[in-house]
């Protein structure tokens, strides 16, 4: 059986090593449920080497793609297959960000703009000059993925495991305090519609998050996709969180799922 590689760090208050962050410990202890045995480390430096394929490592983005590099595995799935376009209700184009930035007519319209690469800067609306504030600078024109924004009144990060939608967790909640999501709900047989579609996704990934949202206009739509080896656990069940983020490194690995039980 595989190991579980955990990213720790000393905590001088409680004298100890502690997973690096709380999605970490939430994936920590549902491996141990699941009976793997859990190495801990610091830096990806230390393990490289000794990383095998059938192995799970719990680290931050570029670690993670340090370790796909190591095997030959691509990490990156589309933010909106083309099996799932129906439900965007919104138009999407590509663009750059100096593009952008160097038009008025761009960034004052309010689009919507995200990087297409992971996690350059994070996705936000531009509406005036100092919303691009952190979106590169003149030697990192990044391509960008630019939308029509949507006027959301509620969104939920949605689980898939093995095309299956486990949970759906409210989300964004901390990023906007003055919403009342709580008084808005999504349309199931829009959710399920969505599921349909997503299993017609000929390339798609064992695990991942469907985002979705509830907008002002009453539409319930898709927000986008991201990656489960990525992912924070939203209030996940440990060990589903697990199986969510070992499903997923086993398909990057291409071998068995050893927690696919």
């Amino acid at each position: 059986m595989g190991r579980v590689w955990l990213k720790t760090r000393y905590d001088s208050e409680m004298n100890m090593e502690i997973p690096h962050n709380h999605n970490f410990a939430v994936a920590m202890y549902g491996f141990r449920e699941l009976g793997a045995e859990i190495i801990p480390y610091h830096t990806i430096d230390e393990i490289y080497d000794d990383v095998d394929r059938e192995d799970i490592v719990l680290d931050y983005i570029e670690q993670c793609k340090t370790i796909f590099g190591k095997f030959g595995a691509k990490s990156q799935i589309p933010d909106y297959p083309d099996s799932m376009k129906a439900f965007l209700g919104r138009r999407i184009w590509k663009d750059t960000i100096d593009s952008i930035a160097s038009d008025e007519e761009k960034w004052s319209a309010g689009y919507f703009v995200k990087p297409i690469h992971d996690k350059a800067f994070t996705g936000k609306i531009i509406s005036r000059i100092a919303d691009l504030i952190g979106c590169g600078n003149s030697t990192e024109n990044y391509e960008v993925l630019v939308s029509e924004p949507l006027d959301i009144l509620a969104e939920w990060r949605g689980f898939i495991i093995y095309d299956k939608l486990v949970d759906l967790r409210p989300y964004g909640i901390l990023l906007n305090r003055t919403r009342q999501s709580y008084l808005y709900h999504y349309d199931g047989s829009t959710v399920r519609e969505m599921m349909k579609a997503f299993c017609e996704w000929e390339d798609r990934p064992a695990a991942c998050s469907m985002d979705i949202c509830y907008t002002k206009d009453g539409r319930t739509l898709l927000v986008e996709f991201n990656d489960a080896y990525s992912l924070g656990a939203y209030g996940l069940p440990d060990i589903v969180y697990a199986k969510l983020i070992s499903a997923r490194w086993a398909q990057l690995m291409r071998r068995e799922d050893e927690y696919n039980f």
